[in-house]
């Protein structure tokens, strides 16, 4: 059985050499038979390209003549690839070197599962690049924890996801003409028929998360604004909250959720969540506007 680890990049010169080593690296643990696509979209000039054909070891590069948002990239990387399981991470993040063993131990040994998901970790918790790490990992990546429940989920971010090949052709591609939420229909679909993705702690990547307030909420921004579209396009799970007489309550229960789940799963996160709980308010109160105008874009289409 061969695994194929695709890579979605842009623009990721910074991040993408550590990525690649930390999946290479993963040959020192087990024999799997595995191989490493990367689909870049970056902009003439900079220099992702150049550190993907000189890192070291061999791997695929496909190269988009222009910018591409992650699940275009991963729809190509798996176009372009024949593995039997399809695995997805993000370049800016890295892999624990037990991460391929643990996929593969799972959907070999568990025929009833397609798709597995693991833990992501804050890879800048420490100082001096922490900053507000830790509020940009809490709004993305709270309940994907070494403390969260094991078991099947609805989602699973796609920094760290693996899909079986059949599966992917039954319930895919991924959404191409947007950024974020370009699984959410895909996990969906799976869920419908009855299709199992399950998440286990052992499967772990570590994020770089963004440090700066306004990266983070301008970031939450763009998040609301493709989960406000794709809710009202294919009538997802929440689209009640479409309706502006409920949409308001977005911020507070997503700002919740973070708290309940730091305190079930991350108790040791519990008590900054108190100290910082304006800040993650704020957080997705940016989210929240941008799932507004997500949603009033794609009515205003439909007009």
């Amino acid at each position: 059985m061969r695994l194929n680890i695709i890579i979605p990049s842009y623009q990721a010169s910074e991040t993408i050499g550590d990525c690649l080593r930390s999946v290479h690296a993963c040959r020192d643990v087990s024999d799997i038979d595995f191989d490493i696509t990367v689909v870049d979209s970056s902009p003439h000039g900079d220099t992702t390209r150049d550190i993907v054909k000189t890192i070291g070891f061999d791997l695929q590069l496909i190269e988009l003549p222009e910018r591409a948002f992650p699940g275009r990239g991963r729809n190509v990387g798996v176009q372009n690839t024949s593995g039997d399981i399809l695995c997805f991470i993000d370049a800016d993040a890295v892999a624990d070197s037990n991460w391929i063993k643990a996929i593969y131990d799972k959907l070999t040994t568990e025929t009833g599962i397609d798709a597995v998901g693991g833990a992501v970790l804050n890879k800048n918790s420490a100082p001096p690049n922490h900053n507000y790490s830790w509020l940009a990992h809490w709004c993305e990546f709270s309940g994907y924890g070494l403390g969260a429940p094991e078991g099947p989920r609805r989602v699973q971010p796609t920094v760290n996801v693996a899909i079986r090949r059949e599966a992917f052709d039954k319930y895919g591609p991924f959404l191409e003409e947007q950024f974020g939420c370009e699984d959410v229909l895909l996990f969906q679909r799976m869920k419908n028929d009855g299709s199992i993705l399950y998440f286990q702690c052992s499967q772990v990547v570590y994020h770089r998360n963004k440090t700066k307030l306004d990266d983070i909420f301008n970031h939450q921004y763009k998040l609301g604004e493709s989960t406000g579209r794709a809710r009202v396009t294919y009538d997802l799970p929440g689209s009640f909250l479409q309706n502006p007489a409920l949409s308001w309550l977005v911020p507070f229960i997503k700002t919740h959720f973070v708290g309940y789940r730091l305190y079930s799963q991350e108790r040791s996160e519990y008590n900054r969540y108190l100290k910082n709980t304006h800040l993650v308010m704020k957080a997705m109160n940016h989210f929240y506007r941008g799932f507004k105008d997500g949603v009033k874009s794609v009515k205003g289409e439909k007009k």
